[in-house]
């Protein structure tokens, strides 16, 4: 062996050596990660949305004060400092990035359970990594200008909307057959794209009483319980936008990913826990919600819709009109997030937010109240769908036409996690 072979073989094992060191400082780093996620969901049973790691770890979790925890959480944030000054190679860096976002977040949650106030774009910027934008009432003038147009006719703009909208509601002892069809429909479209693993599997349940209309709640080994609100009736579009978001390619390949590449694949059991109020639910609910734009075209929508759901729910109506209407509707979902602002930043009352949302955002008493204890509930998490959906389409989007690449760039989100700083897109 010449002598620069001889030098380049060494370069070799001292690389892979230090990648392994770093590898398990950082193994050592998301035990303790995982442990005190674990312990704070001990004061709020919503804090841990999913958990499929060790066994062991759960069942040690225990209450402890709060003062222990921001104990724990200081002393975290200075090992983070030691560890931040290594020379990761870029999987390990992109690896410290994730757990360091995770990590303060964790600071930011405990505040608020220690009764710190904090502003919602506080929030925004601590626990999901966001910034956001004043929303523009002239916006909120345009949406409401294009409706009059699509919608004529007597009466305010919001009981025109409802009644155009009730004829599109699915009575709700269709509501299985139509949910179930739409799963059936985006899980076969999503594994043509991707390989899912083979014993990924899911169960439907519909339930009452939530401030939710859906929820995903992974349970490990590629398994997810899908739940339906049945409080208020849905119209018709709703059931393949819940399937995809839900199941596929939304929430549980994104967790069926990680779990397999990740967790499984790698070791890395930081991503084996899921703060609901943490920077992943950034990723989690912006590509959920983008799940259904990547997975099948307008037309392809409405064709599906037209042929399967309408029959399968009795329902005959114009499919593209009502996407026309309800393409302005989802514009609405910004200004929700400025009611909910205000609401949190205490400019507003909970009576004043829920007019705003009958007379603006045209939603009925009922749904308006429903979503006022989404808000109460969540606050800035609110920003993850609109603002999440977007960032995650600019970053699919950004370097190519090509729906191929799309599918790559989406899956390659999805099996390694990007906080919202990160997937800034540079134009």
């Amino acid at each position: 062996m010449s002598y620069s072979a001889a030098n380049e073989a060494k370069s070799i094992l001292i690389s892979q050596a230090s990648f392994k060191s770093q590898n398990i400082e950082l193994n050592h780093f998301a035990e303790r990660y995982v442990r005190l996620v674990l312990a704070v969901g001990q004061h709020d049973d919503l804090y841990v949305d999913a958990y499929f790691g060790p066994r062991a770890w759960k069942e040690q979790a225990y209450w402890q004060p709060l003062a222990t925890l921001r104990a724990q959480f200081d002393e975290g944030c200075k090992l983070l400092c030691i560890l931040g000054a290594e020379k990761f190679n870029a999987e390990l860096q992109a690896r410290y990035d994730f757990i360091e976002k995770q990590w303060s977040s964790i600071g930011a949650y405990l505040d608020l359970l220690e009764g710190k106030p904090l502003s919602f774009d506080e929030e925004a910027a601590r626990l999901y990594d966001s910034a956001v934008a004043d929303f523009q009432l002239d916006e909120l003038q345009a949406i409401h200008h294009e409706l009059e147009r699509l919608l004529p006719g007597v009466g305010s703009l919001q009981s025109r909307f409802t009644e155009f909208k009730n004829s599109y509601i699915v009575p709700k002892a269709r509501a299985a057959a139509v949910f179930n069809a739409a799963v059936d429909k985006a899980r076969e479209l999503t594994k043509l794209q991707f390989t899912l693993p083979e014993n990924e599997s899911f169960e439907i349940e519909y339930v009452n009483d939530k401030v939710w209309t859906a929820y995903n709640w992974f349970k490990g080994d590629y398994h997810s319980l899908i739940q339906l609100n049945q409080d208020l009736p849905l119209t018709i579009d709703r059931y393949l936008e819940l399937a995809t978001h839900e199941g596929y390619p939304g929430h549980h390949v994104f967790n069926a990913l990680q779990e397999q590449q990740l967790v499984k694949g790698k070791g890395w059991l930081e991503y084996a826990v899921y703060p609901l109020y943490s920077p992943i639910s950034f990723l989690a609910e912006g590509s959920a919600n983008y799940a259904l734009r990547i997975l099948m075209t307008a037309d392809e929508i409405i064709d599906f819709e037209s042929d399967v759901l309408m029959p399968l729910a009795g329902l005959d109506a114009d499919m593209t009109l009502f996407h026309e209407v309800f393409a302005c509707i989802k514009r609405l979902g910004y200004f929700e997030n400025h009611v909910s602002k205000l609401l949190t930043n205490k400019q507003i009352d909970q009576q004043e937010a829920a007019r705003l949302l009958v007379d603006d955002a045209l939603y009925t008493h009922s749904r308006a109240q429903q979503r006022m204890r989404f808000f109460d509930c969540n606050r800035a998490y609110i920003i993850n769908y609109s603002i999440g959906e977007d960032a995650v389409a600019d970053w699919v989007e950004s370097e190519s036409d090509s729906k191929a690449v799309h599918w790559q760039r989406f899956e390659a989100l999805l099996s390694r996690p990007r906080s919202a700083s990160a997937m800034k897109v540079t134009r």
